[in-house]
């Protein structure tokens, strides 16, 4: 192929950013009118006020073309980052808890009891606001032991390992004999040591660490307030109404079983080590996608050197195998930033967690650096340079929108994030981080080597079709 034309073949001195619309309309005029200044007058002259308006006049339509893109540009991508945050509130309905009460009936001086903190419970579920906060799937107890023997667990362990499965958001526990164990506290007058522990909520941070603390914990913590102020009494009422004057007595002088309410018992299953687990595991993501476009504009000068010293099949290659290695020492940059700040990677490899979380973001990095890589050799084929910030801010916000918050409080629309690189990175870092369930490892990898791989085969299409037009570019303006 031709050595002459290239699309990379640009002033480095222009930059991607390049000057804009307006920019390149005022130097447009500005042109025009020095030329015909130069033509007509051999001297300067100041501009009268009606052929400086007339100026004006000529580049009024390129201002407001300008304005309009990107009023239309930042409207597009503000409505697309706030949308998927439209209605959220209305969609906690979407998020599954698991409810196991193994709270019974029981016989107390010869009458049958029913088991008041399960049926209190279980109203609260039931009743708003509390019934709008998530959907609540309380399995037959039965059923769900015999699940648990399944996997040699105990009825907990097994709400444990559910919840670290991703079948639920958090599971709510209630402990066998709670209300037995109420009664007889109340009735002897002794306290109730575990009465702390009788109502338990397991979930786990890191399944999403800024997601969960604004949504999960949250409601669960409302719901805690909730089952404290307007059920826990009638429990007790029920119980006070059951005891004889001697039994009421003896609960006076210790009023503090009174005081004692089986509050919520907050179980985390995988909490992060570290606040500062939020960077390298959520932000810092952002700042990675930047510099994947960043070291393919940094390299675009030696692209365009190399390009004309060596054959076009072997120029694809060495393109390929530089953005492979910028990927990977960018990403060994990531992973050395992230121990010097003393951000734990053992949690879950041990020792290798640090080579692993290496690899990942090399696999993230590169493929944002082929999507990249392939629409800014579009954008220059058509000599679109002013698109290319616009074009980052996209893939910011359409990321970002699928990642920052769980998609079932989210509108449908943004499930296409189920491929996006970010998300998947994100996932996969999860796992690195906090030692959350390896179950969608595999799938998370995939998506991003499909990626790098689609991207890299698309890019010997790309880079040629650009090339050839670049050529047609360059053939027509010799022959105009």
């Amino acid at each position: 192929m031709s050595e002459s034309v290239d699309p990379l073949d640009y002033d480095p001195a222009n930059g991607v950013g390049g000057g804009g619309i307006t920019t390149d309309a005022i130097e447009k005029v500005q042109s025009r009118r020095h030329e015909e200044d130069e033509k007509e007058l051999p001297y300067e002259e100041s501009l009268t006020w009606p052929q400086r308006f007339k100026e004006y006049i000529l580049v009024a339509p390129k201002f407001a073309k300008a304005y309009i893109t990107v009023f239309v540009i930042f409207m597009g991508l503000l409505s697309l980052y706030w949308g998927s945050m439209y209605r959220r509130f209305d969609r906690y309905k979407n998020m599954d808890y698991l409810v196991i009460s193994q709270d019974e009936s029981f016989q107390f001086e010869g009458q049958l009891i029913n088991p008041s903190v399960n049926d209190a419970f279980m109203e609260m579920l039931n009743n708003e606001p509390i019934s709008n906060l998530g959907k609540y799937h309380v399995r037959n107890i039965t059923e769900f032991k015999e699940l648990a023997i399944k996997h040699n667990n105990t009825v907990l362990e097994e709400v444990i390992r559910q919840v670290h499965h991703q079948k639920y958001w958090a599971g709510v526990y209630i402990a066998p004999n709670t209300t037995y164990n109420l009664y007889s506290s109340f009735h002897q007058g002794i306290p109730f040591v575990k009465v702390n522990e009788s109502v338990s909520l397991i979930y786990e941070t890191g399944r999403h660490y800024s997601g969960l603390s604004q949504y999960i914990f949250r409601n669960m913590d409302a719901m805690n307030e909730e089952w404290v102020r307007f059920y826990v009494s009638d429990v007790y009422q029920t119980i006070l109404s059951s005891l004889n004057s001697t039994e009421k007595q003896n609960l006076a002088s210790n009023i503090s079983i009174l005081t004692t309410y089986p509050t919520f018992n907050f179980m985390d299953q995988r909490p992060a080590s570290t606040p500062a687990s939020l960077g390298p595991s959520e932000l810092g993501l952002v700042y990675a996608l930047l510099f994947s476009f960043h070291q393919f504009n940094f390299s675009l000068e030696i692209y365009s050197f190399m390009r004309k010293r060596i054959k076009y099949r072997s120029y694809l290659f060495y393109r390929f195998l530089a953005s492979q290695i910028n990927a990977l020492v960018l990403a060994l940059v990531y992973a050395l930033v992230t121990i010097a700040f003393q951000v734990p990677t053992n949690v879950t490899f041990g020792h290798s967690g640090f080579v692993v979380l290496w690899m990942f973001i090399f696999l993230y990095m590169s493929s944002m650096g082929t999507i990249n890589e392939n629409v800014v050799s579009v954008l220059f084929a058509f000599d679109k340079k002013t698109l290319i910030a616009p074009w980052m801010i996209f893939m910011i916000v359409t990321n970002i929108s699928v990642t920052f918050a769980p998609f079932v409080l989210s509108p449908g629309f943004y499930k296409y994030g189920y491929a996006s690189p970010m998300y998947n990175t994100y996932e996969a870092l999860k796992v690195v981080f906090y030692n959350t369930w390896k179950g969608h490892l595999g799938r998370n990898l995939g998506i991003l080597v499909c990626w790098i791989v689609v991207g890299n085969i698309s890019l010997i299409f790309v880079s040629n079709w650009a090339t050839n037009k670049a050529k047609r570019l360059a053939k027509k303006q010799k022959t105009g």
